[in-house]
This record gives C-alpha cells, sequence and structure tokens, in this order.
C-alpha cells in the first residue's frame, strides 16, 4: 500500500508542477476521479485483507475447540458448521480480492502511463519513467504473490476441511514392561535419552510437539533420582520409541501452526515480533501448500525461538 501511495503522490505533485501546467501535459495528468477511485480500492483491500485475516483466526480457534471436543467424544455439529460458515464467507472474500486487485493493476498501469506522458514532458521521462515502471512490476509481483498464498491458503482450508482438519493425537508407543526383579542400571537407561533426543534434533521435534508423551524424560530423570531403575527404563523406552515413531507429515505440521497461531495470538509480544511471527507463517503456510512439510516444520521452530515460546 505503501508503494501505491509513493506513485499517486508523485502523480499529483507533477500535476500541481509549473511544468506540468502546460495544455499537453494537462491532458496526459491523471484524473482527479481515478486516483480518488484508486485510493478507495486500495482502502477496500486493506479491509478486506484485515477482516479475512481475523476470520482465519476464528477458523483456525474452532479447529482447535473441534479437536478438543472430539478427543473427549463430544458433539462437533455446531462447531463444524460455524466453521464451515467462515471459511465460505473467506472464499466470498477471496473473489473480491482478486476483482479489486485486476482493478488495482489497470488503474496503476493507467497512472503509470500518464505519469510517463508527463514526465517526457517535462524533460524526465527517462528518470521518471524508469522508476515508475519499477514501482508497476513490483506492485504486480506483490500482487501475483498475494494470489498465490490465497490460491494456498484455500487448499490447505480445503484440505483441512476433508480431513475435519484434526491431527492425529499423540500416541505414546508401548514397550514391554520391565520383567519382575530385572535389575536395570544408569548404563541402559541414559542411552535411551541420549538417542530420543538426537532423533527429536534429527527430526525437528520441539518438547511441546510430544503432546502427553512431552513428560516421559522428566518421569524417567525423576525415577532414576528416586532409586526406580525399572520406571526410569520404560519411561525412557516408551519416549525413544515414541519420536522414532513420528512422522513429520501434513497432520503434524497443521497441528503445530494451529498451537502457534494460538500463542501468537494469546502472548503479549511487541509490535515488531508480531509482525514478523505473521510474516513468518505466511511462508509456512507457502511451504504446507507445496508439500515440503520438513521445511515448513523447521521454519515452524524458528518462528517458536523468535517468539520466545516454549
Amino acid at each position: 500500500m505503501r508503494r501505491f501511495g509513493i506513485l499517486v503522490a508523485w502523480c499529483l505533485a507533477l500535476a500541481a508542477s509549473p511544468g506540468c501546467k502546460a495544455k499537453s501535459e494537462a491532458t496526459n495528468a491523471p484524473d482527479p476521479a481515478a486516483l480518488k477511485a484508486q485510493q478507495e480500492l486500495i482502502a477496500r483491500r486493506d479491509a478486506l485483507l484485515a477482516q479475512r485475516q481475523k476470520l482465519a483466526g476464528e477458523r483456525d480457534k474452532l479447529s482447535e475447540e473441534i479437536k478438543a471436543v472430539e478427543a473427549k467424544g463430544g458433539d462437533t455439529t455446531e462447531l463444524a458448521k460455524k466453521k464451515a460458515d467462515l471459511e465460505q464467507q473467506m472464499q466470498g472474500q477471496d473473489a473480491e480480492l482478486d476483482t479489486i486487485r485486476t482493478n488495482v493493476e489497470t488503474t496503476l498501469a493507467k497512472i503509470a502511463a500518464a505519469g510517463d506522458a508527463a514526465a517526457g514532458l517535462a524533460g524526465r521521462e527517462a528518470n521518471m519513467g524508469s522508476r515508475e515502471e519499477r514501482v508497476a512490476k513490483r506492485e504486480a509481483q506483490l500482487a501475483d504473490r498475494e494470489r498465490t498464498l490465497a490460491s494456498r491458503e484455500a487448499q490447505l482450508a480445503q484440505r483441512e476441511k476433508e480431513t475435519c482438519g484434526v491431527a492425529a493425537p499423540m500416541i505414546i508407543q508401548q514397550v514391554a514392561a520391565p520383567a519382575k526383579g530385572s535389575n536395570y542400571t544408569r548404563k541402559e537407561i541414559e542411552p535411551l535419552l541420549r538417542t530420543a533426543r538426537q532423533t527429536m534434533q534429527k527430526k525437528g521435534i520441539l518438547a511441546g510437539d510430544l503432546g502427553p508423551a512431552g513428560s516421559l524424560e522428566s518421569d524417567a530423570t525423576k525415577a532414576m533420582a528416586d532409586g526406580d531403575w525399572g520406571k526410569a527404563y520404560l519411561a525412557a523406552a516408551q519416549l525413544a520409541a515414541t519420536v522414532e515413531a513420528i512422522k513429520i507429515d501434513r497432520n503434524f505440521v497443521s497441528a503445530k501452526h494451529n498451537r502457534l497461531q494460538q500463542r501468537v495470538k494469546n502472548g503479549k509480544l511487541d509490535e515488531p515480533t508480531s509482525a514478523a511471527l505473521t510474516e513468518g507463517m505466511k511462508a509456512v503456510v507457502q511451504k504446507y501448500g507445496d508439500g515440503d512439510f520438513a521445511a515448513a516444520n523447521k521454519k515452524l521452530n524458528e518462528l517458536w525461538a523468535l517468539g520466545g515460546f516454549r
């Protein structure tokens, strides 16, 4: 939006300058009504984007509520209906955004052409025309990127809808309980914990990704301190087996993305950090849409660290 503002301000300055008072320049100057329409389009676009972001947050919150209710075996019919209504509103906004972007690009091209003509008559066509071409090109690239991200987000929403938007719950892998009278020592337990940590680092699994399995490491450590070696071995073995079984796939990334959105929404973040996190999650959506779940997970880990979350 700032780039549009720069362009509009430059065109208005040309119209007001002494060199633009010639009849030929007045003919080529942009129509004030067109400039006003351009500004109104941009304002409407920004309002729609802000509203769409709000709806997306409400949709993600409903997804979390649906997961919680389903985990308890409750009825999610009403919640699912609300979520579907939100998604329908977002689809309508996508269509309107596409129309606005098309109108903005058309008006921008006309203003840029008029600006080039006025600058040429003033003896500055080479410099100012080149600048306008760069501005128009950047705007076109931005609009194309917005369309691509909107399309990918729509695809993501559809995939979540088709799969009920629910990631598979984290399952603690069961291992054989220590035989009665088994005499384990620290030498058998610590390698299991070390293997689990190395696997988590290799796959990009955070402690918060483990769900109920997140307490297994502390359980094993406490049991060792208490001298309960059988319990310590069982917890360590379950942790190692659980992290080994985790797959960095669509459900894993989707669940992690939703948790991060909730933390951003509920956290007290300064404006630069919040803006950086919002921009970073766009990159996550893009990598998710490309099917590169490992890269999406890596980016999510960077954002967790940026927000100072645990």
